[in-house]
């Protein structure tokens, strides 16, 4: 399809030129392909309709036959395929691979290595380009040189990628034994790429008309003379002829559109000439073209003689063939369409609309000059035909999308169902190690894809909504809108539907914004296999979201989020886990990319839609303070604290210009609005303008007396805003390097400035936790915005000046109403400061980057806020649960320890009484009592039913015994020296037994709260303790590399195992043989007390010869069950956590955990439940007991 072979032409079935026509041309073409001294590549520029296509096709077929043709792509917007830039390197590479052996081997050991290379989502392109044709290619050196062609790269879809790839070939066109004939129109960004190394640029155009009306006489009388045959009759006329010529002027497209028409007439061949010579004459309306002409005759002669309603089938097939955003097969428009006479309504039209004779090929116009006129309602409008009967009004776009838009909903409720494939039933079952079978793709028919693809998108082009395509999408909604997402993962288009879904959010109904927040929250594991969106997806959606409520049915039967789940969305959208501090973050001028600097001196550019990474630019030295697109998306430029300003392409992945100059840390970077200039500030107190093309400084601002925080440009370019240590805001006239204002007023100094849209404000950001705005003519303060409660690190406008963004130490990111100076939206969830805060240029979007390691992603439209479980208010350090599993314990930064109903996920108690943070919780046997240790150097325990303190050890060399009913203290005992790490009831729950940072362990009565025995031995923190069942013995695990057991009656040392630091717990098994521990090695370890040996877990689960049941959970961390405590059998099941920490595993199934729920603190397994704890004090109880 994308071949010179396979391509489709706008003049019938793909030719070259005619015999005798563009002679001078191709001979021209003909010596740069053999001449080796000639320039190695070679751009033919030329208006729409000018024959560049056919030359490019002629060309092919003279280098293939003289064995030099390196391969071929003919680009074209009637296909998603041709259209595709980023398909142009592996089609390139696949002809290169097909023409010689040699370059075969070094292709395919490529694409071995790296599967992806050959994927059109592989985002490096100049990656691509090395493995996959620069270094296949060098085999070949010595040889003659191939030629690549590559024709109307100007009609794929990311220009961005094609002005990369240009800019690619350019560069190492010289290194390689390829030469490279590309064809476009005069397209401004494909003029600039051009401009950047040798070439040779041919303008068809600009060819002698005398040369082109001969061509084009030439092509006219070879056609004609077919179509008449064996007429003996003089035909046609010369005078006819003669205007036919005239009225083709230079376009070629023109001659073969009346060609076509003509022959389509049969016998009427005559008459159809003899008309439009006629229709030709008429004069010319300031608004009529000569292929407007051309195309009013046809459509006049498709209606002559019908009524309006024979007329209207065809129109609407019509509708469906221009605004299709791909063009589908005669077989699937009529699917779509459900109109049977299809084929026969489209054949009148086919001197305008290819019908193909094969099936399955694609109906589309000819030329992209048709549905530019048919859409025209100046060029297509009744008055220009000849008669009102005649004429056939413009097709309006809205229609032709509401149309569509109804025939894709009405498709998707006929065909949609669960398990759309019918695979087996044991493969509907989500398991981590499943993926989407590609084979399952073909049983899905081409309407059916279309329908699943595109309904989003033309329903967001409809003005106006009517009752039958409103019961359509209502119907699809609550029937339909898992079945849609299991069919979009199958094709590998979820990221497409997310992206249209976008699109309608704010015109539909919440249901709509529930399926897209669900599709953006679960994106990971619903792309991996269709089955997501039912066994995984539904675990995490908020108990009150629409899609929850709509969806009750499949909810009741996926896993339960017991405790913590959201009652509704939260306000951000995206989480997006960056793995280092973010200092800077800034949207792309179409809302699609994020590009966050990190601490740790990388770049990376987010997808917005799916989160995912798309590049990760590295060459910094020092941490990344800001970065910013520029206006088309095609570079980024950074300032880091390695003192340098660099300009990235975004396509490529590589520095284009490090710009060096200042003196210290550079701390804000910004583009002029045409992308020209950089303006940078640094701690060198001044403030820089670069020339991006030159990389020379064009002038130096200077004047700050102290470190400048944040520069901007003004939208014209002609000012500067810079914020600077020495608490002013200055406006600087980019031409004369002046000072036009100094705004005093804050207090501090100020770190972050911007201008608004016109101008005519400046917003800054303190230290002194204001932000102010200014009126950048009288230089007075407007708005002085109070509310944050710490340092003010980042702000922004809105497009439309209305709004503010302001970033906060205090974690918050604030949304202004700048008119009335109130705050509008306080967005929380960040659990660090915030650094970085921009708008999206539509200002429905919010994008946050912080010290905790995120960036995210806030919906400004919907306000949501995220309900608050009655919680913890910080970090959670223990969970753990009772013996029954009814109740979770768990322990926080927040000096309280909280237990849960584990089936209402409410708070039953709410212990207070530590003075630090509570580092251990665990249950008592019979789940009456709970221990605490923490960092107050107390152990507590605590009556479950009364949630009193039943006793108190405090670590200030005293334990404090309390009287439960009176509240006062009866004794105080000897205690911990410092913070308490672990504890652990005795199996009778008469003892406990606590590790400190003190390097001891105690053992405690718990009826007299005295200490029972002091174990000393460790030479460093004591991290976790356990008894044995039996309470004989006591297992320690030191960060002193060593694990010992301990004879609790006559308080020394039984065994002692060294060379191990444990990590998170130890555990006894049943019969007290053998000892289990996390180890630092994050392997959990198994140390048979008889033999002294200790070896690494290896399975994910064992069984002990005493009938002792281990689980891993996690890096170093495991579950324990013993025979006399076995679950019952609705809790039998091996629940554990992945190592990455973003899957749980059942029996039933697994289900993965979204980004946000993934940093948890500490976890605790029981049965099929497993209990997580994270350093915002939120605690999640999964139940993974399902039945299926």
């Amino acid at each position: 399809m994308t071949s010179y072979k396979t391509r489709q032409s706008s003049y019938g079935e793909p030719t070259g030129c005619m015999q005798g026509t563009r002679v001078k041309v191709l001979e021209e073409l003909d010596i740069w392909a053999s001449d080796a001294n000639s320039s190695r590549v070679y751009w033919m520029v030329g208006m729409a309709g000018i024959g560049k296509s056919t030359i490019a096709h002629t060309f092919c077929e003279n280098l293939e036959a003289k064995n030099i043709l390196g391969g071929s792509f003919f680009a074209s917007r009637a296909s998603e395929k041709t259209r595709n830039a980023r398909l142009i390197i592996p089609v390139i590479a696949h002809s290169l691979a097909r023409a010689s052996p040699a370059i075969k081997v070094e292709v395919v050991k490529a694409i071995e290595d790296d599967p992806t290379l050959a994927e059109t989502t592989y985002s490096n392109i100049k990656e691509q380009f090395k493995r996959l044709i620069y270094d296949p290619v060098q085999t070949t050196v010595g040889g003659v040189d191939k030629v690549v062609v590559i024709d109307a790269i100007d009609e794929c879809a990311n220009l961005e990628v094609v002005t990369s790839f240009i800019k690619l070939v350019l560069e190492l066109a010289s290194k390689t034994p390829l030469k490279v004939f590309l064809t476009s129109r005069d397209e401004y960004r494909i003029r600039k790429a051009f401009e950047s190394g040798d070439r040779i640029r041919f303008c068809l155009h600009e060819i002698e008309k005398d040369v082109v009306k001969n061509d084009i006489q030439t092509y006219l009388d070879i056609s004609l003379a077919r179509i008449k045959e064996n007429d003996s009759d003089e035909w046609p006329s010369s005078s006819e002829l003669s205007v036919l010529v005239k009225r083709s002027g230079t376009l070629f497209i023109y001659a073969a559109t009346a060609v076509r028409y003509i022959t389509n007439g049969d016998e009427d061949f005559k008459s159809r000439l003899s008309a439009m010579v006629i229709h030709g004459q008429k004069s010319i309306s300031k608004f009529e073209t000569d292929i407007d002409s051309l195309y009013i005759h046809v459509l006049e002669k498709v209606c002559e003689g019908k009524e309006l309603h024979e007329v209207a089938p065809m129109r609407d097939l019509l509708l469906i063939t221009i605004f299709l955003r791909n063009p589908l097969s005669m077989e699937a428009l009529t699917s779509l369409s459900l109109e049977r006479n299809t084929h026969s309504y489209l054949s009148r039209l086919c001197s305008v609309i290819h019908i193909p004779d094969q099936p399955g090929a694609v109906v589309a116009p000819f030329h992209a000059s048709f549905p530019d006129f048919i859409t025209d309602p100046k060029r297509c409008s009744p008055e220009r035909f000849s008669s009102e009967r005649s004429a056939f009004p413009a097709l309006d776009a809205s229609e032709g999308h509401k149309l569509i838009a109804l025939k894709c909903l009405e498709q998707m409720n006929r065909s949609l169902k669960y398990n759309i494939c019918e695979i087996p039933k044991e493969l509907t079952v989500f398991r981590r190690g499943r993926t989407n079978s590609p084979q399952n793709i073909d049983k899905i028919s081409e309407v059916l894809k279309y329908s699943c693809i595109y309904w989003a998108a033309h329903l967001a082009e409809v003005k106006k909504f009517d009752c039958v395509l409103v019961e359509a999408l209502r119907v699809f909604l609550h029937k339909h809108l898992l079945h849609w997402i299991e069919c979009l993962s199958i094709l590998g288009e979820l990221q497409t539907g997310l992206k249209y879904l976008g699109g309608i959010m704010t015109l539909l109904s919440l249901l709509v914004h529930d399926a897209r927040r669900c599709l953006q929250m679960n994106f990971e594991a619903v792309q991996k296999h269709c089955m997501g969106i039912y066994e995984s997806a539904l675990t995490w959606i908020p108990k009150n979201s629409v899609i929850c409520k709509t969806y009750i049915a499949d909810v009741s039967r996926v896993p339960k989020v017991t405790l913590g789940l959201s009652d509704s969305w939260d306000p951000a959208e995206l989480i997006l886990q960056n793995g280092s501090l973010v200092l800077s973050v800034a949207f792309s001028q179409d809302g699609s990319r994020v590009i966050s600097g990190s601490y740790n001196g990388t770049l990376r550019i987010w997808n917005v839609t799916t989160g995912k990474v798309e590049a990760e630019l590295k060459g910094h030295t020092g941490c990344v303070n800001s970065v910013a697109f520029s206006q088309d998306g095609s570079q980024v430029v950074s300032g880091s604290n390695d003192k340098t300003v660099q300009i990235w392409n975004v396509t490529m992945g590589e520095v284009e210009a490090k710009l060096k100059g200042h003196t210290d840390f550079v701390r804000s970077v910004a583009f002029s609005q045409d992308s020209s200039q950089v303006v940078s500030g640094s701690d060198d107190k001044t403030v820089r303008i670069w020339n991006v093309t030159t990389g020379e400084v064009e002038a130096k601002l200077k004047g700050h007396t102290d470190l400048v925080r944040s520069v901007a440009f003004s939208q014209d370019s002609s000012q500067v805003v810079s914020g600077s240590d020495d608490k002013t805001v200055r406006i600087w006239n980019v031409t004369t390097g002046e000072v036009e204002a100094e705004l005093n007023g804050h207090t501090d100094l100020v770190k972050s400035v911007a201008f608004s849209q016109d101008s005519s404000q400046v917003v800054s950001g303190s230290d002194d936790k204001t932000v102010r705005i200014w009126n950048v003519t009288t230089g007075k303060v407007e708005a002085e915005l109070k509310g944050h409660t710490d340092l003010v690190n980042s702000v922004a406008f809105s497009q439309d000046g209305s709004q503010v963004v302001s970033g906060s130490n205090d974690k918050t990111v604030r949304i202004w109403n700048v008119t009335t100076g109130e705050v509008e939206a306080e967005l929380k969830g960040h659990t660090d400061f915030v650094r970085s805060v921009a708008f999206s240029q539509d200002s429905s979007q919010v994008v946050s980057g912080s010290d905790d390691k995120t960036v995210r992603i806030w919906n400004v439209t919907t306000g949501e806020v995220e309900a608050e479980l009655n919680g913890h208010t910080d970090c959670v350090r223990s969970v753990a649960f009772s013996q029954d599993s009814s109740q979770v314990v768990s322990g926080s930064d927040d000096k309280t320890v909280r237990i849960w109903n584990v089936t209402t996920g409410e708070v039953e108690a709410e212990l207070k009484g530590h003075t630090d943070l509570v580092s251990s919780v665990a249950f008592s046997q019979d789940s009456s009592r709970v221990v605490s240790g923490s960092d107050d150097k107390t152990v507590r325990i605590w009556n479950v039913t009364t949630g009193e303190p039943s006793r108190l050890w405090i670590g200030d060399k005293t334990v404090r015994i309390w009287n439960v009913t009176m509240g006062e203290v009866e004794a105080e005992l000897k205690g911990h020296t410092n913070i308490v790490r672990s504890v652990a009831f005795s199996q009778d729950g008469s003892r406990v037994v606590s590790g400190s940072h003190d390097k001891t362990v105690q053992i405690w009565n718990v009826m007299t709260g005295e200490v029972e025995a002091e174990l000393k031995g460790h030479t460093d923190y004591v991290i976790s303790v356990a008894f044995s069942q039996d309470g004989s013995r006591i297992v320690s695990g030191s960060n002193n590399k060593t694990v010992r057991v301990w004879n609790v009656t006559m308080g020394k040392v039984e065994a002692e195992l060294t060379g191990h630091t444990v990590t998170s717990s130890v555990a006894f098994s049943q019969d007290g043989s053998q000892v289990i521990f996390g180890s630092h090695h994050k392997t959990v370890q198994i140390w048979n007390l008889t033999t002294g040996n200790s070896q690494a877990m290896l399975a994910s689960n064992i069984t002990l010869p005493d009938d002792s049941r281990v689980n891993k959970t996690g890096h170093g961390e495991f579950h324990i069950s013993y025979p006399l405590q076995q679950p019952t059998l609705s809790m039998n099941s091996s629940t554990q956590l992945s190592n990455s920490g973003d899957w749980i595993m059942a029996n039933l199934r697994d289900c993965c955990i979204p980004s946000q729920y993934r940093k948890f603190r500490c976890s605790s397994i029981w049965g099929s439940r497993i209990c997580l704890g994270y350093q915002s004090g939120r605690v999640v109880i999964v139940d993974m007991n399902v039945a299926l």
